[in-house]
């Protein structure tokens, strides 16, 4: 199992950083007075999701009354509808009904509207954890009525201290050299911090550094890729374009993987002309070749 799924933390009491949005879930929890919708919003990376899977088992919450729904795949308003056919049903095996809605910001305009009188009139044993990485792109109407839990990305205390004790548990010796690498590959998340360590632990040493450097250009060919497939304009790209560090070849080969997942999975006509414009290498072009690809790919 990877160190990121293996380490997510079971409690409240296990989570590092976040200390103010933990606290005030705990006193809610001890309360009784949880709010029925909460809305967790941060960047990708940060716990979000895992603080809601942590609720639902504060709240006893079984499995069978548990639904985890990607909003990216299941956004429009046949989703809504049909929860609003079962969420007035008794639990099946626990205490509460929970619906988790990932990237909640990928609902549909009336799919979200559609949820305005369900949030609103939510049953005592239903709960509604909405997690995003964009809370802007949400109605105002929607997040009027969530009870709003910011997650951050965590310091550099906290990321270190994340790092030693999944290293001890795991028996990973890191050298100090090893170890400040992956803290400042992380940039504060928790889960890349453990797929960095994670991708160097059986490595020696002084391929470590290496394989770090190779994770990021990878990163940066899917952030680049997630934006040409959205179609953000020129000015967009040529930002994620000034941004880049990673070497162009390696970032050639990120964003053709990632638009050839998207195919097979999918007829996109999107993916596939982004791979066509992609196909030559950047070997003697270097990041030349990368705009000048990226290019293309904004003026199909």
């Amino acid at each position: 199992m990877e160190l990121y799924k293996k380490h997510r933390p079971k409690t409240l009491k296990g989570i590092i950083g976040n200390a103010s949005t933990v606290a005030a879930l705990r006193n809610m929890m001890e309360r009784g007075t949880l709010p029925h919708t909460i809305l967790f919003h941060g960047p990708s990376g940060c716990g979000k999701t895992t603080l809601a899977r942590i609720l639902k088992k504060e709240l006893e919450c079984h499995d069978l009354d548990f639904t985890e729904l990607n909003c990216a795949d299941t956004r429009g308003i046949d989703t809504t509808r049909e929860i609003k056919q079962t969420m007035h049903l008794s639990p099946i095996g626990g205490t509460c009904r929970i619906w988790l809605m990932d990237e909640y910001h990928q609902m549909t305009g009336p799919a979200m509207s559609d949820c305005l009188k369900m949030f609103e009139d939510t049953p005592d044993h239903v709960y509604f954890f909405l997690c995003t990485t964009e809370p802007q792109k949400i109605i105002k109407t929607i997040r009027n009525r969530c009870c709003e839990m910011p997650v951050e990305y965590l310091d550099e205390s906290n990321i270190k201290k994340l790092l030693l004790r999944v290293s001890k548990r795991e028996k990973i010796k890191l050298s100090q050299d090893t170890a400040e690498e992956i803290i400042d590959a992380s940039e504060g998340s928790a889960r890349k911090c453990l797929v960095l360590l994670d991708k160097v632990k059986n490595l020696p040493e002084n391929a470590r550094g290496k394989a770090i450097e190779a994770q990021e250009d990878e990163k940066e060919g899917i952030d680049l890729c997630r934006a040409l497939i959205k179609g953000d304009g020129w000015i967009t790209i040529a930002k994620i374009l000034r941004e880049i560090k990673g070497e162009p070849e390696s970032i050639r080969w990120s964003v053709m993987g990632y638009c050839s997942a998207i195919l097979m999975k999918k007829d996109s006509a999107r993916a596939f002309y982004i791979l066509t414009c992609f196909e030559k290498n950047f070997y003697d072009s270097k990041k030349n070749g990368l705009i000048s690809a990226c290019y293309d790919a904004t003026h199909e």
